[in-house]
């Protein structure tokens, strides 16, 4: 049996109709804002900020007659998470926000054919970011983690293929000396991941407390 509305019901069904929209709309453009921001912090970092950061110990692997750094310190830190938060915050649309900050600050740098494993590397892991949308903090700190490895993994198959040879020792060596590296992205990822995260956590979960209270 249908249940008749009264000229106030509609009228106030209207009202939190418009007053939703309104914060969606809003949402939208705080996600605008937050898009060129996250573009914005990654192209500086890359460029201007690497010099900040501190040196490296230390500490050798030896593989043949050449010694590699156990540990390697460089900005990767910044862009994975700028990726992780796009794809998380942003939606599905967030996977552009690494690929132009890398195509920006990559006309400084420059680079070769292992620029397609970089971009595409960190479009993955904005990808992974967006599976974890609807997860649990937790879970999108472990995802993040696993988008590291899948990082690593996918970028030094690049690296065998443009400087190694294609043997099973050049493969070997290829990911051997790619350890300091991948140490430091777990490390400095599992820092500056949930520190970065937190105010978009506690931001997306008080706008959508927002919009419950005002479709009550």
């Amino acid at each position: 049996m249908a249940i008749p509305y009264s000229g106030n019901s509609l009228v106030m069904n209207r009202e939190i109709n418009i007053k939703v929209k309104g914060i969606w709309d809003k949402m939208k453009a705080n996600k605008t804002l937050l898009a060129l921001g996250l573009i914005a912090t990654g192209v500086i970092s890359r460029i201007w900020l690497r010099g900040l950061l501190p040196a490296a110990p230390h500490f050798y692997l030896h593989f043949g007659n050449a010694s590699y750094p156990i540990f390697m310190i460089d900005m990767f830190f910044v862009v994975a998470t700028i990726s992780l938060i796009a794809g998380r915050y942003l939606g599905k649309y967030g996977i552009v926000i690494p690929l132009f900050t890398m195509a920006i600050s990559d006309i400084y740098f420059g680079g070769g054919a292992i620029l397609f494993f970089t971009w595409t590397g960190f479009a993955m892991m904005a990808l992974i970011g967006h599976a974890s949308k609807n997860k649990s903090f937790s879970t999108y700190f472990g995802y993040g983690i696993l988008s590291v490895i899948a990082y690593d993994i996918w970028t030094n198959f690049g690296s065998w293929l443009g400087w190694y040879p294609h043997t099973m020792e050049g493969f070997i060596l290829c990911y051997g000396v790619a350890i300091p590296f991948m140490l430091w992205h777990l490390l400095s990822t599992i820092i500056s991941l949930p520190l970065a995260s937190l105010p978009f956590e506690y931001a997306k979960e008080h706008a959508m407390e927002e919009v419950i209270e005002e479709a009550m």
